[in-house]
Order: structure tokens, then sequence, then C-alpha cells
């Protein structure tokens, strides 16, 4: 009798000691805290938008929880990538946006970056630097005697830019001795990066991006097409477009 009631204790402590372990580990799930939490604010309502996901360096499974006083709280999912960040930023409508940011880790530099308008019981992407370099595209090409025409598709406004200080070994797959073209073609790339920019005369916000032009090989960039964007109506629109060498 006393051998099965030490085996019966055994029994119940072993199902004892698994129940604690995954109330414990369920427990752990549910409490996980926010990469990082911000104020937001929709008229006179105010809530928290806070950032979560999985992973030490890689971040996965990324999104981000909204919740206004008073209202249903809800998730917008976000890309997967690495140093994820959101912050609310003043463009100068009606409420702060929320941009959102974080880096694919490939070469090239690229990043994630979206803007969204938030509300108390829902969400309006209004920025994604995918769709944007989908949408405002660029064509490149060289002309004779080292110089590379880069012309805006939407505008049709072009600009000759001299490429005579790139690498000569690059520069020799392109020209001749005599100046004259080998057929090579110049590469415009997708956006890499976005920042917010502070305009100090308006006090409010900008957005700025950035996107190569390559030639022959990725490592040979001549320089970036910088865009600024103003927020008006609930989107950004380009006000103003250079070329910004890469010596």
């Amino acid at each position: 009798m006393r051998k099965c009631v030490g085996i019966l204790s055994l029994i119940a402590f072993i199902s004892f000691t698994c129940f604690c372990l995954d109330y414990k580990i369920a427990f752990a799930e549910s409490s996980s805290s926010p990469i990082k939490s911000v104020t937001v604010r929709s008229g006179e309502t105010i809530g928290t938008a806070s950032l979560f996901g999985n992973g030490e360096t890689f971040i996965t499974d990324m999104k981000v929880k909204v919740n206004f006083i008073h209202y249903t709280p809800y998730e917008i999912p976000l890309i997967n990538g690495y140093s994820p960040s959101i912050e609310m930023i003043d463009f100068g409508g009606d409420n702060e946006l929320l941009f959102c940011s974080s880096q694919t880790g490939g070469s090239g530099g690229y990043g994630n970056y979206q803007i969204y308008l938030l509300k108390p019981s829902s969400y309006k992407l209004i920025y994604d630097d995918k769709e944007n370099s989908q949408n405002t595209t660029f064509q490149a090409k060289f002309i004779p005697n080292g110089f590379m025409k880069l012309a805006n598709n939407q505008t049709n406004i072009f600009l000759n830019i001299d490429v005579k200080f790139m690498d000569k070994i690059f520069y020799g797959q392109i020209f001749d001795p005599n100046g004259n073209l080998k057929g090579v073609t110049p590469y415009v790339n997708d956006i890499s990066f976005v920042s917010p920019s502070l305009n100090s005369a308006s006090e409010f916000f900008r957005l700025i991006t950035y996107r190569s032009v390559v030639a022959v090989a990725e490592v040979n960039r001549l320089g970036y097409i910088v865009q600024t964007l103003e927020y008006q109506n609930e989107e950004f629109l380009p006000v103003f477009t250079e070329f910004a060498l890469k010596l």
C-alpha cells in the first residue's frame, strides 16, 4: 500500500510541475514588453502605440498595437527587419503621423518605411517606400564624352550630369578613349533611405527620399536622386528633386 501511495504522489508531483511550467510559459508570452511605445492623439482623444516583435537582432512578427482611450485596440502589421523603430512626427496635418522604419540588412543599405494616420478605431497608410518607388520613376542613360542624362518620367524634366569623376576602371567599360559609348546602361535603384527633415521656416517636417544610380556594378554608385516630399491632403507629394554626386 505504501508503494502505491508513493507512486500516486510522484504522478501528482509531475503533473503539478508540468502545469506550473506551462502556466509560466503562457504568462511570459502574454506579458512581453514592447520594443518602443509612443503617445498618440486624434483630435482630443489620446492613446498609445506600442511596437512589438520577436528576436534579438532580426525582428520578426512585427506589429504596432494602437490603443486609444475608450476605444477597442487594433494592430498594424509591419515588415520584418533590423533596428525597428516608431515615432510620432508633425508633418503639418491636423494630427501627428506614425513613422515606422526598419532595416533589411541586405546590400545597398535598404530599409522599410511606412507612415500611418492613426484614428481611434482605424488607421490609414499614408506613405510606403515600395509604393513610392513604383509610382515615381526615373530613367538614366549615358551620352557621349562622359555624361549621363537623368530624366523624371512623370515630369519629363531631365538633367545632364558629368560622370568623368567615376573610377577609371568602370569609366573605361562605359566610354572608349574617344568618348564614344560602349552600350552600358546605368540603373536607377528603388528608394533605399527615407528620413523626416525639419523645415525651420514652417516648423513642420518634410520627407526626404534617396535612391542610388549605379553603373556596371552596385559598388560604382554615381550618386543619389534626392526628393523632398511635403504632406498635403493626406498624401506626400514631391516638391523638389535634386541629384547628389557620390564623390
